[in-house]
């Protein structure tokens, strides 16, 4: 009985994943049409930024997030924010940046019920995060210029995954007042937001992200889970290679700004080196979670994509450095296949358990 309610659960999410998927393969279609690859994707290329973030990210956190609620109705949300980029396609940006709009709106509004619950800082630091998303989206609606969205789009991604780690070390001896550091670092880079990347702001949120990813190698389960084996090492691998990235991205934020290809370091050091660092590390957790099934799928191929997709970012950030474009479009295209390659590693990881379940059953 209980492998029949699995297995309908299942199939009803499954359709929210593969919209996360085909917003995933979009925007990395569209980035690689952007550094000069020829993908018959459109005219999107100037939208993957958008695509990315609100269209892949957007629609896995908000799916993850609105599963434990059980309520049907919040299923909108990820259904909005998957939909944005079918309206990239289409040729209709602003339609699509409103839906996203609306999708932010709601994450918000789903992080409101979350603190109603518990009142924890926990889920104000999501909240806050979902607000930057929407501020971030706000931004791009009424300026048409990506620039003055992605510390928005940052600081959602920072504070939502920032928040899940905390939320992990309840059990971790950090005390209150180490993790009140924290969340005041995390404070102190909103005042670079809002000061914006331009001058004085990006020096402030370059010194919370350098101090925050220094933080996070200290109190975070790096240590521990590097001294295990199997999926709990990989994890710790893989968080650590992530919070590296962080701490490069603070480096390079000041340093590199006003470089003609600085803003490139900056976005992809933060957004392939952190971000999919982070979503490699959570992956065998949360996507056996958000499909309905206590798997915690691993092999060791999983740390190939990982080297991969550290490799490429570290070498387009010297080749933005150097204006050598031959060498950026070749480090772009292998954090494509890094990505699509975990992707489907996982997929093929997951199947294969599931398969053993069923046999066994």
């Amino acid at each position: 009985m209980d492998e029949i309610n699995h297995n309908a659960v299942r199939k009803k999410r499954i359709p929210f994943v593969a919209l996360a998927m085909l917003s995933l393969i979009g925007g990395l279609f569209a980035g690689l049409q952007r550094i000069g690859w020829s993908i018959p994707v459109g005219a999107i290329a100037a939208s993957h930024g958008a695509i990315m973030i609100g269209g892949f990210l957007g629609t896995l956190i908000s799916l993850e997030k609105i599963i434990p609620l059980k309520r049907r109705t919040l299923y909108a949300i990820p259904i909005v924010s998957g939909t944005s980029v079918i309206l990239f396609f289409l040729k209709m940006p602003v339609f699509s940046i409103v839906a996203l709009l609306i999708a932010s709106a709601g994450l918000s509004i789903v992080f409101i019920l979350y603190w109603i619950r518990e009142r924890s800082v926990i889920y104000s630091m999501m909240f806050t995060g979902a607000a930057c998303w929407f501020t971030g989206n706000l931004m791009l609606l009424t300026t048409d210029f990506y620039p003055s969205a992605i510390p928005w789009w940052m600081a959602f991604v920072l504070l939502i995954i920032t928040a899940e780690r905390l939320e992990l070390m309840k059990f971790l001896p950090v005390s209150k007042t180490q993790k009140s550091l924290f969340t005041a670092l995390l404070g102190i880079y909103l005042v670079g937001c809002v000061l914006t990347f331009h001058g004085i702001g990006s020096y402030i949120a370059a010194f919370a992200l350098v101090a925050a990813s220094l933080w996070l190698m200290r109190y975070d389960v790096v240590g521990i889970n590097l001294k295990k084996n199997g999926l709990p090492k990989y994890v710790g691998v893989a968080l650590l290679s992530g919070y590296f990235s962080l701490l490069v991205c603070g480096l390079v934020l000041p340093a590199l700004g006003d470089q003609p290809l600085g803003y490139d370091a900056i976005i992809h050091s933060f957004f392939i080196g952190f971000v999919f660092s982070m979503i490699f590390a959570h992956g065998p957790i949360i996507l056996p979670g958000v499909l309905g099934t206590g798997a915690k799928p691993f092999h060791p191929i999983l740390y190939l994509w990982l080297i991969m997709l550290h490799g490429s970012w570290i070498i387009r950030t010297i080749a933005d450095v150097t204006l050598d474009m031959q060498v950026r479009r070749y480090a772009g295209l292998a954090s494509a296949v890094a990505i699509l390659g975990y992707v489907l590693s996982m997929m093929a990881i997951l199947v294969r358990y599931l398969r053993r379940q069923s046999v066994n059953s």
